[in-house]
């Protein structure tokens, strides 16, 4: 029988190489770590946990949650986050394992939302998985599509220095949140800004946009490295034996480096991104102006699927990452679906 228990700081070198061991396959084999402590980043957005599962003294895999606060239909919420999925190859493909998983995140919760559903985020790439969740098999609960999501790596380097951004103060904290706030309620599951996160993260990270003394735009450079990599653990044959070719061809024509195998991708999370509809009319220039401030190769920003802002993405040649928001309904409660979805990518 698996047993499934909540982890505590005691497990934190078995959390850590669970990450490191199971990464997920695309042409790349991803890892997303958390050195030099799985705790580092604990209860930064909304409360979190992670729970280890077990069957005859064999550690199976973990998986993580959250409750977090977001928006939906326009109103501040607080809703169930599913992610941190690690099985180890071994346990892979037995239902029972995932039907006992999903038995115990409910009873396992540290915190409850105020809606009797939860969401999640599955990659494009990760097929097997898509297929399964969507497939209705009995004693999973029902994965609801909500929407399509992308996130774009772009290069640092076709940044220039506009002068259309500056660095926020103390004294623009109020301001950032409530300019945040109003434009983020138009979007399913997008973060709920407050004065606490913004002084976790560092005023200092966070840009403003004006015109003629009114705010028409905030952003967050976020480096997350010192407590959350992304690390390219192997590559699809020939890819491995190409790199120092590609990243010559990349220093040369201005894309961005991939890291060696093993090694970390230098980025940087454009977070909490939001502009006025008039400053989205010259949104190349802004999003040109915040890569230069970038301090990275790489800047990473999520958007739904249909955002008028991919078209000045698409301009800096960016690497994508197609993905689906699903809703996870454990009683068949119906979640509302009736605004594009847009989870904020550093907080993933």
């Amino acid at each position: 029988m698996t047993t499934f228990r909540l982890a505590t700081v005691a497990d934190d070198a078995l959390l850590r190489s669970i990450l490191r061991d199971n990464g997920m396959p695309t042409w790349v084999e991803m890892a997303i770590q958390r050195e030099p402590s799985f705790f580092a980043a604990a209860d930064l957005f909304g409360r979190d946990w992670a729970v280890i599962a077990e069957e005859a003294g064999d550690v199976i895999g973990m998986y993580t949650a959250a409750v977090v606060p977001v928006h939906l239909d326009g109103r501040p919420e607080r809703l169930g986050y599913l992610g941190g999925l690690r099985v180890r190859p071994d346990y892979r493909r037995r239902i029972r394992h995932l039907r006992e998983g999903y038995a115990s995140i409910r009873t396992l919760a540290a915190e409850t939302g105020t809606q009797p559903w939860w969401f999640t985020v599955v990659a494009e790439g990760n097929e097997n998985a898509r297929r399964l969740l969507e497939a209705g098999v009995r004693g999973l609960p029902p994965y609801q599509p909500q929407g399509d999501y992308v996130t774009f790596a772009l290069p640092a380097a076709r940044g220039r220095r506009r002068g259309l951004w500056r660095t926020a103060v103390q004294d623009d904290i109020a301001g950032i949140i409530t300019f945040h706030n109003e434009r983020a309620a138009r979007f399913q599951y997008s973060p709920v800004l407050d004065g606490d996160l913004v002084n976790r993260i560092g005023v200092a990270r966070f840009l403003v946009h004006e015109n003629d003394g009114e705010t028409q735009g905030v952003a967050a450079l976020w480096d997350q490295r010192a407590f959350k990599q992304i690390v390219a653990r192997r590559y699809r044959r020939p890819l491995g034996m190409l790199m120092s070719m590609y990243n010559a061809y990349a220093r040369l024509f201005r894309r961005i480096p991939l890291p060696t195998e093993g090694g970390a991708l230098d980025q940087t999370f454009v977070a909490f991104l939001a502009l006025s509809d008039s400053a989205m009319t010259d949104a190349g220039a802004l999003l040109e102006d915040l890569l230069s401030h970038c301090g990275t190769p790489a800047a990473s920003l999520g958007l739904h699927a249909s955002h008028p802002l991919i078209a000045a993405v698409k301009r800096f040649k960016p690497i994508s990452y197609p993905a689906r928001v699903y809703a996870v309904s454990f009683d068949g409660t119906a979640p509302p679906n009736g605004r594009p979805t847009q989870p904020e990518a550093a907080l993933l």
